[in-house]
């Protein structure tokens, strides 16, 4: 049976990468409204829709103010990316608890939040030894939901999903590394943490389609982590693929945790290289199976056919 209503109204907040990705599965639910909340309403006119409206939302402004709109919705889904100020992920979380319990009070039902939980498990890396606070207040939101949502009228849901598909691929990233164009391209794949390690990924699109069936309720998800990955690869894994796209050798270069913390400590503030090392330990890999897309047989983009859209393009 579905969960939402005919006056199911849901806030999606962020209109970025992920935000718009998502906006398309959630807006053709039957029953439901989607409210897209931007900083600037005028930057996304093109997004409204029949079924979709927009709403200037500003996570700076006070947290009363912030609790008092959250409260008009059933679902909140935070698409609002990093947010890189220290505490902004726990406050958008306080303001709304504080949005459940003002719907309480008036009798409404409890408002379903999705946080910006869109990545790794932070439940295991936490702040990988001091690397990553971004990372370890992550987890501390998942402590807050988790002790205070059930009394303030809030259920939630965490959906994991790995690092996005794209970013895989990206240059500055530096795990597919291409030099060069045509036949005289140089590629090099390298392991983050060894060959063995592996990384989950997933195509923002699908992340959309999986959200949808949740909302729709597909799944058990009231105050639960689920998981999701388009593709769940070990690095040796990823070396053959793109070899195999590629029709060519590729370089291949492990770095070690020891060498990610090594290379982080001659420029300590370097955010591209915390991920490095976060990234070389545990929690950011698990295996398909344990997946709500497997559990619900959603195709998923997968790394090789991705890797053979990216590299026929060099």
């Amino acid at each position: 049976m579905s969960w939402v209503s005919p006056s199911t109204q849901l806030l999606l907040i962020g209109a970025g990468e992920l935000g718009t990705a998502l906006l398309p599965h959630l807006s053709s639910l039957p029953n439901i409204h989607i409210c897209l909340g931007v900083r600037q309403i005028a930057k996304h006119t093109q997004l409204a829709s029949l079924n979709v409206s927009l709403t200037a939302i500003d996570l700076d402004a006070p947290s009363p103010q912030l609790s008092s709109t959250f409260a008009k919705y059933d679902v909140v889904v935070s698409c609002t990316g990093f947010v890189q100020s220290a505490g902004a992920m726990s406050k958008l979380a306080n303001e709304v608890l504080e949005a459940g319990r003002l719907r309480r009070d008036e009798g409404k039902e409890r408002l379903w939040f999705f946080p910006w939980q869109w990545g790794v498990d932070y439940d295991v890396t936490g702040d990988g030894d001091g690397v990553m606070p971004l990372f370890g207040e992550q987890r501390d939101v998942r402590e807050l939901l988790r002790k205070e949502a059930a009394q303030a009228g809030v259920k939630w849901t965490i959906v994991s999903t790995g690092i996005f598909m794209s970013f895989l691929f990206e240059q500055f990233w530096g795990v597919v590394e291409r030099k060069g164009e045509g036949e005289q391209q140089e590629i090099t794949v390298r392991a983050l943490g060894g060959w063995d390690h592996g990384v989950v990924v997933t195509d923002v699109s699908d992340i959309g389609r999986v959200l949808a069936r949740i909302v729709a309720g597909d799944v058990d998800a009231e105050d639960k982590v689920l998981y999701v990955a388009g593709d769940s690869v070990k690095y040796s894994q990823l070396a053959d693929i793109v070899e195999r796209v590629a029709g060519k050798e590729v370089q291949r270069e492990a770095w070690t945790e020891e060498h990610l913390r090594a290379e982080l400590a001659k420029t300590p503030e370097d955010p591209i290289k915390k991920y490095r090392v976060v990234f070389a330990r545990n929690g950011v890999f698990w295996e398909k199976e344990r997946t709500v897309n497997y559990q619900l047989k959603i195709p998923t983009l997968d790394v090789e056919t991705y890797a053979k859209e990216i590299l026929s393009k060099d």
